[in-house]
């Protein structure tokens, strides 16, 4: 009996509930805005049009060059007169965008194409470049270029497996070697790789900085140094 009278005093809550809940109004459905622009902001531009923008010539407040912006890089460019390289439309390539960091310091870029290291106070980087080795410039430039597009998951869709690519080095001396962990993180010719001793040994490996400027001629990602596959020669100046 008592069971009887429970169940019936749950059903009589249960229906006073019903009545009560048909007073609550409808919520409005909840549309999702972003804030963020999603969309690739770079991808209407060639990547040489980018290097030109106010983002990529960055300076410090007080007027230094920022090591994450890339004015060397354009004034290397300009050097060694491979605008077109960076310019052509259409065309489905990887840039490794060497940034000012690349540039300056012992074994860096400026040393590598001119001889040393040093700077003279107040001298650009075109005027830095003015000095540099040609020949040596653009075989940096061309292994730094490479001639597949390449994301950080795609082509590189298994982590930690080496993936082959050729830059505009023809040959053996082209070849690098990029390979992605579980973070997304991608390192270039980094031990062990398929490659000599001279690309993955004695700091010439490097991981890449920061990842997917898309351009209307290919995709970007920046170096903080210079990477190679044999060692570049010294420079004849």
């Amino acid at each position: 009996m008592k069971r009887i009278k429970a169940i019936k005093f749950c059903g009589t809550l249960l229906l006073m509930l019903a009545f009560i809940g048909c007073d609550i109004d409808l919520q409005e459905r909840f549309v999702f805005e972003p804030e963020v622009d999603l969309t690739d902001p770079y991808s209407e531009i060639t990547a040489w049009q980018f290097f030109n923008t106010s983002q990529a010539l960055k300076l410090n407040e007080d007027g230094t060059l920022n090591g994450d912006g890339l004015n060397y890089f354009k004034a290397a460019i300009e050097a060694a007169e491979m605008v077109e390289e960076y310019n052509t439309p259409n065309d489905g390539r990887t840039f490794l965008m060497l940034n000012n960091n690349a540039f300056e310091g012992n074994g860096d870029i400026i040393a590598l194409v001119t001889g040393s290291a040093d700077i003279e106070e107040g001298e650009t980087p075109s005027e830095v470049m003015a000095r540099a080795d040609i020949d040596v410039l653009r075989l940096i430039l061309q292994y730094h270029i490479i001639s597949t597009y390449i994301t950080q998951n795609d082509p590189l869709l298994v982590r930690d497996v080496n993936y082959e690519f050729q830059t505009l080095i023809p040959g053996e001396a082209g070849k690098i070697i990029l390979r992605r962990d579980s973070q997304l993180r991608i390192d270039v010719n980094r031990s062990p790789a398929p490659l000599p001793s001279t690309a993955t040994g004695g700091g010439n490996n490097e991981r890449l900085r920061n990842y997917n400027y898309v351009f209307n001629n290919g995709i970007g990602h920046s170096l903080s140094d210079p990477v190679r596959n044999q060692p570049y020669p010294s420079p004849n100046n």
